[in-house]
């Protein structure tokens, strides 16, 4: 199976389950099989990459989703300032790790790259918020900047349109 072809089924999967999942106390809902946890930056990661790739069904489930999210706004936006705190949390422990131990942890960061897409992701969708994620999310940045070698796109080159140097520079370096 491609990786677009995982993505179509996350996206069908994830609009099925969506208002079931924004109503839940849950924040990483479990869909089958090995595809990844459902929650609105995983989800949005996943639209903009189907919208790339195969763009007709990145519209279907684009449409679907976002019906979906304007009528459990509310829902969805608390999702989202959830995820963003432990989004946060968990890229702050990944510089750290990087930090303490760069010989182990070097490998990761193109991995680690996906969760600070998903916050850029993420933060562009929420509405508002506060001085202390833009403080925070600052702060992890600069220690990123301070030690990212430019590079050429870390993902499939297809994806670079839907993610541009000026907003995702972290995916245009290595640590």
């Amino acid at each position: 199976m491609t990786s677009s072809e995982q993505d179509i089924r996350f996206l069908k999967e994830a609009a099925e389950q969506l208002q079931e999942y924004l109503l839940s106390n849950e924040l990483y809902w479990p869909l089958s099989g090995s595809l990844p946890r459902l929650t609105p930056g995983a989800l949005l990661l996943v639209l903009a990459r189907v919208g790339i790739m195969v763009p007709s069904e990145g519209q279907k489930f684009g449409a679907q989703v976002e019906t979906i999210r304007v009528k459990w706004r509310v829902a969805w936006e608390k999702k989202v300032a959830r995820e963003i705190t432990n989004r946060t949390r968990l890229w702050s422990q990944f510089l750290s790790d990087y930090i303490n131990a760069p010989d182990q942890n070097q490998e990761s960061y193109r991995s680690e790259a996906r969760g600070r897409t998903i916050l850029q992701l993420l933060l562009a969708d929420l509405s508002e918020w506060g001085d202390s994620e833009i403080a925070a999310l600052a702060e992890l940045d600069g220690v990123l900047k301070s030690r990212l070698i430019p590079c050429d796109f870390l993902w499939e080159h297809e994806l670079q349109t839907a993610f541009p140097k000026s907003d995702y520079w972290f995916l245009y370096g290595n640590l």
